[in-house]
């Protein structure tokens, strides 16, 4: 930057996040437990809200070759696709390309099942989902929710940029949806809906858009069913056990627990613990205050969660503007699910690739739609000299 003399950039988001990754490293170095084992270097460069800011910072400064980003497309959407393929291979093999540290490994599922069923003291939340049929496809090896977080952000960008090969464009739906519904997981499910939509909500004739998108949507779930159905799962059950579940129950119970200890400490939160009383209250029923905004403001009380929520709104309200300037609205979308993700999940960190990219197409598309402007506003000017 300083040789080609340009200029550092410093979004306003970047800021806001800056200074809730400040608030909240200095509030959880009180009482980490990381800190004491590993040591303050190791503490630093493995927190994945330090991660996160510098991640911003640095794509953000950062641009990249057409023909980087035409790659990086077609790579985005073989991951996709064959991500949906892991996805239906598991709900026959649910081993198949799984990271297995957390279970027990060398057994099979049938074994995995009645070791847990004789040791119900072992079974942890991760445990659990997998026995109830959350499946990772290939992002196990990344964290439990990027099968959420990535591939749906994936999904965002992909369906944004305008083909019109509707062969590509169907086949991103249905990998995006296999992935999405044999998740097994709710979160996952609304946040596919609420990409799916962005096709809708631009442009004109949105009624007209929603029709045919419902229809679309229709006919795509009907084959889905179908070839589910032949694949031999049992779809009932997965409606009852996973669709109407009482597990939004903990949503519930996130609610009443948060409003009785929140008060004790509602300006600084508790730097990131959660209290004796919220382990009493929650009494096995939860593993933690089940609602991500609820629980922002419980670790870090009005101070970090108006910050972090201002963080969102102001990386929200540049993607938004991005998207109309450029007419690309996959970074919006894929952060606009993020932030309902969060409605259900706990997740206050950004590293993750998907949402990586969304930043980084969100900008090539950006730019390149200044450099069109530029270009035809000098050609423009060229034009009126000549006539002149």
């Amino acid at each position: 930057m300083y040789r080609t003399n340009t200029s550092f950039k410093l979004p306003n988001y970047v800021i806001f996040y800056g200074v809730f990754v400040l608030y909240a490293v200095l509030c959880n170095m009180f009482v980490s437990e990381e800190l004491e084992e590993g040591g303050i270097v190791k503490y630093l460069y493995s927190d994945s809200l330090i991660q996160t800011f510098i991640a911003f910072l640095l794509l953000e400064n950062i641009s990249f070759p057409s023909k980087w980003m035409d790659w990086a497309l077609k790579v985005l959407g073989l991951t996709l696709v064959l991500a949906a393929i892991v996805s239906v291979i598991q709900t026959f093999k649910p081993f198949f390309f799984l990271k297995t540290d957390d279970l027990v490994q060398g057994l099979s599922y049938a074994r995995m099942q009645e070791y847990y069923n004789n040791n119900p003291q072992e079974v942890t939340g991760d445990v659990n989902r997998f026995i109830d049929g959350y499946r990772h496809s290939i992002f196990s090896y990344i964290n439990k929710v990027s099968v959420g977080v990535d591939a749906m952000a994936i999904f965002s960008i992909l369906i944004a940029v305008n083909s019109k090969k509707w062969i590509k464009t169907t086949l991103v739906f249905a990998s995006a949806a296999t992935v999405g519904f044999l998740s097994s997981a709710r979160w996952i499910m609304l946040n596919f809906i609420v990409i799916s939509s962005q096709k809708i909500w631009i442009g004109k004739n949105k009624f007209v858009k929603a029709l045919k998108y419902g229809l679309y949507g229709l006919l795509l779930l009907t084959l889905v069913v179908i070839a589910l159905s032949f694949s031999g799962i049992d779809l009932e059950k997965f409606i009852e056990e996973r669709l109407l579940s009482d597990s939004a129950g903990t949503r519930l119970l996130a609610f009443e627990v948060f409003f009785k200890v929140f008060p004790h400490n509602p300006i600084l939160g508790t730097m990131g613990i959660d209290t004796e009383e919220v382990v009493r209250l929650l009494r096995g029923r939860s593993s933690q205050i089940h609602v991500g905004y609820l629980k922002l403001f419980y670790y870090y009380g009005l101070v970090g969660g108006l910050i972090f929520l201002t963080f969102l709104g102001s990386l929200l309200k540049r993607m938004w503007n991005m998207g109309l300037k450029s007419g690309y609205w996959g970074g919006f979308f894929a952060f606009m699910a993020f932030a309902v993700a969060n409605l259900t999940l706990v997740i206050f960190d950004l590293f993750h690739y998907g949402l990586m990219f969304a930043i980084i197409f969100s900008n090539y598309y950006s730019t390149s739609q200044d450099s069109t402007l530029s270009f035809s506003t000098r050609s423009s000017a060229t034009s009126s000299k000549v006539n002149l």
